[in-house]
């Protein structure tokens, strides 16, 4: 699980490639506007996730930076995943509800994988912190409550998020230059 997990990890901006063309061929656009909505909430997740851990939440291998547990840090371990997951599910809304499902199943999937290597990694660095921190922590569900006050920054998230706001723009445009030109 560990290997695939850090497969999946290095190259989480291609995973979803495949699935994002088979939707974009073969179904047509029922919930746009729906989907539309859910991919903002999901990028104001990461924007609010990223403005707190910056740009160390690009890295593409095992290399770890401080142990944040401030802002949807300290709400759960793993807000930049939940707002994937969300924007990948507003893609499928795209497509309508079969398409949603099966973008949750896969962000399910390869994050639950991604995360337990990440876990190990984080552990392996940072002891004690983190295992406190696991266990006041919830892994997905953001029930917890944040820890330390931290600050948030625009110029940081912004920063951070600039390869995942031109992604996002590319997808839209695909999906939906279709519906304003038919």
């Amino acid at each position: 699980m560990h290997v695939l997990g850090a497969w999946l990890f290095r190259n989480r901006g291609w995973t979803p490639v495949p699935l994002l063309v088979l939707q974009g061929l073969s179904s047509e656009r029922v919930l746009p506007w729906a989907g539309l909505i859910v991919i903002v909430l999901g990028e104001l997740i990461r924007m609010w996730a990223v403005g707190h851990i910056g740009s160390q939440s690009r890295t593409r291998g095992g290399e770890v930076g401080e142990l944040v547990q401030s802002g949807p840090f300290g709400r759960c371990r793993n807000p930049l995943y939940v707002g994937n997951g969300v924007l990948l599910i507003g893609v499928g809304l795209w497509g309508g509800p079969a398409w949603a499902a099966a973008w949750f199943v896969f962000a399910a999937l390869q994050y639950t994988a991604v995360v337990r290597w990440e876990e190990s990694i984080l552990l392996g660095s940072h002891g004690v912190a983190y295992q406190s921190y696991c266990e006041r922590t919830p892994r997905w569900i953001p029930l917890g409550k944040p820890q330390e006050a931290g600050a948030w920054s625009l110029s940081r998230a912004l920063r951070s998020e600039r390869a995942t706001l031109l992604a996002i723009v590319v997808v839209m445009t695909v999906f939906w230059g279709p519906i304003c030109y038919a």
